[in-house]
């Protein structure tokens, strides 16, 4: 492949084209892996295997895996593609047959007629990979999710049971509600500019739809729980297939139609609360919580849509600030303050405290200027009773990526447990590295040194109990 011309597509961005298996004596560990952990620690992102027609974001390419296993102060890592039914008929035809998602390409009838996958809309199955219901699924918003094996090997398309009907695409971005075990999570149509709540229980089994009607599809990336409300931001940025599938810029945005703030009732029943505020727009939620009568959310703060179809931009590379937002139902009122001047993403917390006051909040950061696409080089800890943020630094030339906190299981305090990020380091090579929750100045507890590369991805996820 010739990747030359895609930015995002360069250094650790740029793809590997092995599955690869280590086990302990392949790996090298500095420090000491905890002790009492057991289950893996997982993260998807996209990894093309066939020459792009176009990749500006690094919103499309296939799905991959890569995962270490703890069990007995003992790891062991893996990759795999996760096996779509677009990504196996490329390998049938052994080309790139599907755009990209700001650029698509009408689908071959030779293709078809030889039963390839018909959808011009790739499912990369590329953005999440989460553990719930003994379900391993790996997730992309604009389709169903991928049943996965422990070992990593692809099932296939997973609907919940028939929940989940043709033409659904189910957020890659549920939540856990950690009183419950419910799966809060919502479903988007490409045919339909509405919106579905659906929420399954600790089981994994349907349990309800709550729907939230819109005159225009929004690109609505993530959701927030409370104890008592599911909160989306409805941003004016919006896709058009028609536009895409014409080879004209997919991706509006319209920043004199503000932002909606939109809390809706977890229980299906009343009105929904709409805030109206100025325009901005946000990836991803740390958490929120109910104060007081309040909603406080806390969220990065991005100006505008950051990408086009357009390369060169730079759009994608506008600053992400750690926000806390206070939303007041009696009056409607929004205050929303920048929390932290830190170039950050990736925001997480301890999921024993989703919905909850909590005091930590986690998220990949950054403490230089990039250059043609921006990246990570630290780990941000941001503190939420003192005001304080506190970065660990990986290296100058690092990549970073999403940090999943994952808890102690003798201990239910946040700052004694862990935050495990995915770590490409020139110097090092590649590395799972963990850092205490608690000691955040003291270094990695342990580093999990890879042989290879691990490339820059998107989301992980703690499996807890999951084993090989």
């Amino acid at each position: 492949m010739d990747l030359s011309a895609f930015p995002y597509l360069q250094g650790n961005y740029a793809p590997v084209d092995e599955e690869r298996d280590f086990d302990q004596s392949q790996l090298r560990v500095e420090g000491v892996v905890p002790p009492n952990l057991l289950g893996a620690y997982m993260r998807d992102g996209a990894n093309v295997a066939y020459q792009p027609n176009h990749y500006v974001y690094p919103l499309d390419g296939d799905g991959m895996i890569h995962a270490v296993y703890f069990k007995d102060g003992q790891v062991q890592y893996k990759n795999r593609w996760v096996q779509t039914s677009h990504l196996q008929t490329e390998r049938k035809f052994n080309r790139t047959i599907y755009g990209s998602v700001g650029k698509l390409l009408p689908v071959p009838q030779e293709v078809i007629d030889a039963g390839g996958e018909p959808s011009p809309i790739r499912n990369t199955a590329n953005t999440n990979v989460i553990y719930h219901g003994e379900k391993l699924l790996a997730m992309w918003e604009g389709g169903f999710p991928h049943l996965l094996n422990p070992d990593l090997s692809t099932v296939g398309l997973y609907d919940y049971g028939g929940a989940l009907k043709p033409g659904d695409a189910l957020t890659a971005h549920p939540k856990v509600c950690p009183t419950t075990g419910q799966l809060v999570s919502c479903t988007q149509r490409w045919d339909s500019p509405n919106y579905w709540v659906q929420i399954f229980d600790a089981r994994g089994k349907h349990m309800q739809t709550i729907p939230v009607e819109f005159t225009r599809k929004g690109i609505i990336h993530d959701l927030q729980i409370t104890d008592n409300y599911v909160v989306i931001f409805y941003a004016p940025s919006f896709h058009s297939v028609e536009k895409a599938m014409k080879g004209e810029n997919p991706f509006m945005w319209e920043p004199e139609l503000g932002t909606r703030i939109i809390a809706i009732p977890r229980s299906g029943k009343g009105d929904n609360i709409v805030f109206e505020t100025d325009a901005f727009f946000s990836w991803h939620y740390c958490n929120g919580f109910e104060r007081d009568g309040k909603l406080v959310i806390d969220y990065v703060w991005i100006n505008s849509i950051p990408f086009t179809q357009d390369q060169g931009t730079g759009v994608e590379k506008q600053p992400r600030r750690m926000h806390r937002m206070t939303l007041d139902p009696a009056t409607r009122r929004v205050s929303d303050e920048e929390f932290s001047d830190v170039f950050c993403e990736f925001s997480r917390v301890d999921e024993r405290r989703m919905g909850k006051t909590y005091r930590y909040g986690f998220a990949a950061s950054s403490n230089r200027d990039w250059g043609d696409a921006h990246g990570y080089n630290c780990t941000g800890r941001f503190d939420f009773e003192t005001g304080e943020t506190t970065l660990w630094e990986h290296g100058t030339d690092a990549n970073a990526g999403e940090p999943v906190y994952v808890p102690n299981p003798d201990s239910d305090r946040e700052e004694d447990g862990w935050v495990m990020c995915f770590v490409h380091n020139p110097e090092e090579g590649a590395s799972l590295t963990v850092l205490s929750a608690g000691d955040f100045t003291g270094g990695p507890v342990c580093k999990v040194h890879i042989p290879g590369r691990v490339p820059n991805g998107f989301h992980a996820n703690w499996m807890q109990h999951l084993t090989l």
